[in-house]
């Protein structure tokens, strides 16, 4: 919070005041002073001074400087000669606001003119500089002209005296060259002159009947023939181009990928041209299955449907290592491409379609759907007539459902 100064001093006289106002010796040049017709604030952090005059004053010839004993002299000159009965208003703390809001405007207002007034100024002097190096530059140019016309015309004249002079004295009669105009009429003359002359016989020339021959020989080549460039790009495992400064990073993410995939069991990379099969491919899923390795089944199974889509078995297969996993929804989505897959319905693939709806009615079960998972399993009951355990399945389902009927 500022420090407000009291302790100045003030006399007056009919045209003037003075004003004393004391500062520390380490702020003196440091002192921010803003000052108006009757508003004068002095602010060297963290004192502060503020007057609100009685009265206006002349602030075009008023005066402040800083005296050795350090002590601000502020002489203001007043616009009305008189005496006034006090130096300040007393005012309240809202009219004060109010009066330094319209300082500030005003002083806004007048600096705004000030520049506007200096840039049209400033703009006038540029033009009018101007105006003064093109009238130098005009009067050179005319100065310089008179110079050049009075020597030509003192070397024509002594050329005329020096061309009198030597016919007196030599009898020889000096002409002067015909200008080019004169040179132009003349050759229009003898060009009508030689239009009235009769033409003569061409000559002819072998050298240039053996280049005519040749030119009308000449074969030009064919246009050449238009083709398409097919271009192929390097394949990429990132969907973003490649950088070289990203080169290194994107070489260990694919190391570390790959080794990821050999911990499951399974990498296609490393598959022999021969092993390139998806029944191979089938029976390596059967065997991670079988020991309990059931990603490296996934990626088995996986690659074996990327070599064929359409063996159900992988699908059927693939579903039941999801389901293992907890892939419900993957295990629900693979038993329906396998029964779609294992058309026309028949008694040689009666048993897999019963086993594909059982495991597709289970996975449905766990994800929250038991009617639809009951009518599923009765489905597979009647495919499967004497599998017990789809009855069993079944019953369980039922009481389930019984205690919770809002299940879907």
């Amino acid at each position: 919070m500022p420090i407000l100064i009291k302790d100045y001093t003030w006399n007056q006289n009919s045209s003037n005041i003075q004003l004393r106002v004391p500062i520390p010796s380490v702020y003196k040049e440091k002192v921010d002073l803003f000052s108006s017709d009757c508003y004068i604030k002095a602010n060297f952090n963290p004192f502060f001074f503020e007057l609100f005059l009685m009265h206006d004053v002349d602030m075009t010839k008023s005066k402040c400087t800083i005296v050795h004993d350090n002590c601000l002299l502020i002489d203001l000159v007043k616009k009305e000669d008189r005496i006034w009965s006090d130096l300040e208003k007393i005012l309240s703390k809202e009219d004060k606001k109010e009066i330094r809001q319209k300082v500030l405007e005003k002083c806004q207002e007048k600096a705004k003119n000030e520049a506007e007034n200096k840039a049209i100024m400033k703009s006038n002097l540029a033009r009018f500089t101007v105006q003064q190096a093109m009238d130098i530059d005009n009067k050179q140019h005319i100065v310089m002209d008179s110079r050049r016309d009075e020597e030509c015309k003192k070397a024509m004249d002594e050329l005329e005296i020096w061309k009198n002079d030597t016919n007196k004295s030599s009898g020889v009669k000096i002409t002067e060259l015909p200008s080019l105009e004169d040179e132009h009429s003349q050759n229009k003359v003898s060009i009508a002159s030689a239009k009235q002359i009769p033409m003569q016989l061409k000559v002819r020339s072998e050298y240039i009947e053996k280049k005519k021959e040749e030119t009308a020989k000449r074969v030009l080549p064919k246009l050449r023939e238009m083709a398409q460039v097919e271009i192929t790009h390097t394949p990429r495992s990132f969907p973003t181009p490649s950088r070289e400064s990203t080169a290194r990073e994107e070489d260990i993410w694919l190391k570390n990928i790959t080794l990821a995939r050999r911990a499951t069991g399974f990498v296609s990379e490393d598959l022999r041209p021969e092993e390139q099969d998806p029944q191979w491919c089938k029976e390596k899923g059967d065997d991670f299955f079988r020991s309990g390795n059931f990603l490296g089944a996934i990626s088995a199974y996986t690659h074996g449907i990327t070599l064929s889509d359409k063996l159900p078995s992988l699908f059927a297969n693939r579903a039941a290592a999801h389901f293992s996993l907890g892939n419900f929804n993957k295990c629900a989505n693979d038993c329906s491409t396998a029964l779609d897959l294992m058309k026309p319905a028949c008694e040689r693939n009666r048993r897999s379609r019963g086993k594909c709806i059982a495991r597709r009615a289970a996975a449905l079960a766990r994800l929250g759907y038991l009617n639809k998972a009951i009518d599923e399993m009765r489905a597979a009951a009647k495919l499967l007539p004497d599998d017990e355990n789809l009855k069993k399945d079944i019953y369980d389902m039922e009481r389930a459902w019984e205690q919770d009927p809002d299940s879907e």
